[in-house]
């Protein structure tokens, strides 16, 4: 004969059907390029395969928890940020630290403050042209154009500098020149391209 006996706290008590242990299988810790610290808004983190959302913790990680052992599409979606995807492998090179870090990089819509140094401006032909590489020559600043063309490229530790826009799009490129000044909006206008 055999009995079970519960554990018994002054709180609760807890039987051995009521344990439930799961394993982290991989967590996704996000930045924003402009702060560099937690993204603002409404952010979606799925897995493609199988639709699986990720579980977002106080700390501000995604995580999925007990992945079968594969390669998995991972995707971020956010209405200030664009959508990010990668591939990772689970079980992750360190198991003990299933960390994967994404920097995700603002939408035009990006609520940027009054005195940020800015470059924005708008890619057509007849229809707007969409992610479209966008860069600063000899700096690692880069962006894309967004649905409606849109781009924004934001700016640190500059006084006053002329600057080379690079356009890149299904191997067509152009390139735009413009002053940049430290705490203003240069808006370029709207480019047609090619």
């Amino acid at each position: 004969m055999a009995f079970v006996t519960p554990n018994i706290t002054d709180r609760f008590t807890a039987y051995l059907a009521d344990i439930l242990t799961t394993r982290l299988s991989l967590a996704v810790w996000l930045t924003d390029e402009y702060t560099q610290m937690k993204p603002a808004g409404n952010i979606k983190v799925l897995i493609e395969e199988g639709d699986i959302n990720a579980v977002k913790n106080l700390s501000g990680y995604y995580l999925f928890n007990d992945l079968a052992d594969g390669n998995y599409n991972i995707i971020i979606e956010s209405d200030l940020y664009f959508s990010e995807e990668m591939t990772v492998a689970v079980p992750c090179p360190d198991p003990k630290n299933p960390v994967i870090e994404i920097t995700l990089n603002p939408r035009p819509a990006y609520p940027f403050p009054n005195n940020a140094t800015l470059v924005r401006g708008l890619l057509s032909n007849t229809d707007p042209i969409v992610n479209a590489e966008v860069s600063v020559l000899g700096k690692t600043i880069k962006s894309k154009t967004n649905e409606k063309g849109e781009f924004a490229l934001f700016f640190e530790g500059i006084k006053k500098e002329d600057i080379a826009i690079e356009i890149k799009k299904d191997g067509t490129t152009k390139t735009v020149n413009a002053t940049i000044e430290e705490g203003k909006t240069v808006s370029i206008g709207k480019i047609t391209f090619p």
